[in-house]
């Protein structure tokens, strides 16, 4: 069953077309990473998946309905509606500083979806078992190593239940040490067969974890792929010098 369709997408900034043609399709369960180099749309594309950047042109479809029709969204209900299939975790976190753990990961069920906040705690505390943080649940997030700072971030995409997660860049922030523990995270879901959009530089999880891994550049997707077929026999120059300079 296919949850992401995408097809002709476009993005322009300015003069700047960042997204060209934008074409590929994501099926349920499947693990997609996103690998290319800076400035090839990665994020942009990430972006306009979960209507956090309009994009100009193409289609958009999120298990067959649309948030973008050849170049028309639909209304501002539906297209909530249809987001709230996706979850998204972001290179920085963007966890509220104010409130605790606990109150990061509760906020959006409780004032979105209504959950009451007992049910909304008891979700809280096994995603933050799962991530292994339970014990950071009273915390605020300045006490917090980046690593866990992320970890959480994770548990609070998963707490609006979505079908789908996208994540952008989730370890560029991290030194080594750290990005190890919020990969195996990742590596968990994957197991676990959560549908998954990894913009990434970790090219040691596109490897090993991804089941499809998409080559961006120039604002377009140059392959599409297993990652033998991306890692070990790229048909394309530039996808096999991309690999040869960064293995």
């Amino acid at each position: 069953m296919e949850l992401i369709s995408v097809s002709g997408l476009k993005k322009t900034f300015d003069t700047l077309e960042v997204l060209t043609d934008i074409n590929f399709t994501v099926c349920q369960g499947e693990t997609i990473a996103v690998i290319g180099p800076s400035g090839a749309g990665k994020s942009t594309m990430l972006r306009c998946l979960i209507n956090l950047e309009k994009a100009d042109g193409g289609t958009i479809a999120i298990e067959g309905e649309p948030l973008i029709k050849n170049g028309v969204y639909v209304e501002d209900k539906v297209a909530r509606h249809v987001c709230r299939k996706m979850g998204m975790v972001f290179q920085n976190f963007h966890l509220f500083p104010h409130l605790t753990v606990l109150g990061n990961l509760i906020e959006a069920p409780i004032a979105v979806s209504k959950l009451p906040k007992a049910k909304a705690i008891e979700r809280a505390e096994g995603l933050l078992g799962k991530v292994g943080l339970l014990d950071k649940r009273d915390a605020y997030p300045s006490a917090l190593s980046g690593g866990q700072k992320q970890r959480v971030a994770i548990a609070r995409a998963l707490m609006m239940q979505p079908d789908i997660l996208l994540f952008d860049e989730p370890t560029s922030s991290l030194d080594p040490l750290l990005t190890g523990e919020v990969l195996g995270v990742m590596k968990e879901l994957a197991r676990e067969h959560m549908t998954m959009v990894v913009v990434t530089h970790e090219m040691g999880f596109a490897r090993e974890v991804a089941d499809r891994v998409l080559f961006m550049a120039d604002g377009v997707i140059m392959a599409d792929g297993t990652p033998e077929e991306i890692f070990d026999h790229p048909k394309q120059q530039r996808v096999a010098q991309f690999i040869a300079s960064i293995l």
